[in-house]
């Protein structure tokens, strides 16, 4: 076996048997993460070439192969066989590893100057492999939104529900909301940390109503969150869709591989050149190329492209071949502010058999008035601290607030023309005063509820923001002190119809043909909740967009 062989291969034991023709590994033995080199394959035109198996790759790799398109998966990371991705209480373990692309923000001007630290999955699964497993689909009224004041016909609320239901596979059994026998396992029942109970409970006698569902018919309210778990292990999309895709003659998957732009005739993509073993190498298209990088690579591989903002492509040294000026714009995140209290007595330890350490969350808005929650604050049953705080004791649980429906936003930008010259990353965190408003506001909520009875015997002194922190100026000094990523960034690539949108509402590449882009880098506006639910949701819309163009 060659070296570059030897480093593109994963996980021979998922199946217990290989299948080698010409020293090259095949993928219908479905073997996870096995790779095919196409020029030594002798393919290299596929039907479709999509560009990252992260979470939405794997659902088009998936859904593409269902009727008998050859599809081409390349993915810059490697396989996802670390037992650190499948174990969910391992997670933190991921931040920093070869799983992990490690991107840092530039010094945040609102945020106390501090370079914020994004952890996002380099492997099969992308964030999946890498997140919290909490499945939230955001708000009815975000996705109203989308399609009433963005121009994106078709992505209102009634429209996607049916995606959300089809990829579900839901513990509780269908509904109007859920489905079953989808390939994702949604779980939403399991034995909460004592903690978190009191924490729950204190919310609900601080007046926060208990919610049995916010993916269900209403949002707001405390409530235990769904997971991406089956089994006690994680559900990442390698798994449920990529997994059972790889048994199909017509995906070929290749690990390892960098792509450094995509190729076109005229204005038509006709394939993707990439980097794998230091080598080279290029691939066609016959009907489309589909960019799965993300809200970060994706902006990237566009203007890599010459598709971006003509004077800072001209700048870097980048032919222009379509002047976007919203490639990379509209970068936003979701902020988390921890509370942080000291038990008043050992508190029970984590265990793997209690899944994560986040068991709930709660959804309420600043205003009545608003359509829908503007905050998600997360229970932890650990302390979480920022970086750059001090950490007196382990024992200790959370209260995040949090900011889900930021008014700040940022951008991308290329430093160089090398797909090795590092991104310039500036979301411009708490940059919009009604950003920190909202984690101020959120902050004394947290209070509140930590204040209530049922939290009495776990409590003990308030670790951060402390006691000696109370006015407004105060706390919100704090809240840019300690502002983290909620790991939620998005919007680089925004679907809609104005002069700043880079994709139509059939995720199309405006000024281009034969390229789409299908991420979270596509939402207009952030939905309020976790984000990869979304994701999953837009590649199953985005997938029979496409096998529509197929007919």
């Amino acid at each position: 076996m060659t070296e570059a062989n030897r480093n593109t291969m994963t996980r021979r034991s998922f199946i217990g048997r290989t299948a080698v023709a010409s020293g090259v590994l095949t993928l219908g033995s479905g073997l996870l993460g096995a790779s095919v080199n196409p020029a030594n394959a002798g393919e290299t035109t596929y039907d479709y070439i999509i560009i990252g198996a992260g979470s939405a790759g794997c659902v088009l790799a998936n859904r593409l192969t269902e009727n008998g398109a050859s599809v081409l998966l390349i993915e810059a990371g490697g396989p996802d066989a670390s037992e650190m991705i499948s174990t969910p209480m391992r997670l933190i373990e991921l931040w920093g590893t070869e799983y992990d692309w490690g991107y840092e923000t530039v010094p945040q001007e609102h945020a106390a100057n501090r370079q914020l630290y994004w952890p996002r999955g380099k492997t099969l699964g992308g964030s999946s492999s890498l997140n919290g497993m909490i499945y939230v689909r955001g708000n009815a009224s975000d996705y109203d939104a989308w399609a009433n004041d963005f121009g994106c016909e078709g992505w209102d609320y009634a429209s996607v529900l049916p995606y959300f239901k089809k990829s579900e596979d839901f513990s509780r059994g269908a509904d109007d909301y859920h489905g079953v026998g989808g390939p994702l396992h949604v779980t939403a029942d399991f034995e909460p940390h004592p903690v978190t109970k009191a924490i729950v409970d204190a919310a609900i006698q601080a007046g926060h109503p208990l919610n049995e569902d916010t993916n269900g018919a209403r949002q707001d309210g405390v409530a235990y969150v769904d997971l991406n778990t089956k089994d006690g292990k994680r559900a990442s999309t390698a798994v449920a869709f990529l997994r059972p895709a790889l048994e199909r003659e017509n995906l070929t998957l290749i690990t390892n591989a960098r792509v450094l732009k995509v190729d076109f005739d005229g204005n038509r993509a006709s394939g993707v050149r990439y980097l794998q073993e230091n080598e080279m190498r290029q691939v066609a298209a016959a009907r489309e190329v589909i960019v799965c990088g993300g809200a970060i690579e994706s902006p990237r591989i566009l203007m890599m492209s010459g598709i971006g903002p003509k004077a800072h492509l001209e700048e870097v040294g980048i032919e222009v071949l379509q002047d976007l000026p919203g490639v990379g714009q509209n970068l936003n995140d979701h902020t988390l502010c921890p509370v942080i209290y000291e038990g008043a007595k050992e508190l029970p330890p984590p265990s793997d058999m209690t899944i994560t350490v986040l068991h709930a969350h709660l959804f309420l808005r600043s205003d009545p008035s608003l359509p829908g929650p503007d905050m998600q604050p997360l229970f932890f049953n650990v302390p979480y601290y920022a970086p750059e705080m001090e950490k007196p004791t382990g024992n200790a649980f959370t209260l995040n607030a949090s900011g889900v429906q930021p008014a700040s936003a940022g951008e991308i930008r290329l430093t160089g023309s090398s797909i090795d010259d590092p991104l310039h990353i500036d979301p411009k965190v708490l940059s919009n005063q009604h950003d920190v408003d909202i984690l101020v506001m959120n902050i004394r909520q947290m209070r509140d509820i930590a204040s209530q009875p049922a939290l009495a015997e776990w409590k003990g002194r308030e670790i951060y923001p402390g006691e000696a922190v109370q006015s407004d100026e105060d706390l919100a000094a704090y809240a840019r002190s300690a502002v983290m990523s909620y790991h939620h960034q998005n919007g680089t690539c925004a679907m809609g119809r104005g002069e700043m949108a880079v994709v139509d509402p059939e995720l199309r590449v405006h000024g281009v043909q034969g390229l789409r882009v299908v991420d979270a880098s596509i939402f207009p506006r952030v939905p309020a909740g976790n984000t990869n639910a979304p994701v999953i949701m837009v590649a199953e819309k985005a997938a029979d967009m496409i096998k529509a163009t197929q007919d």
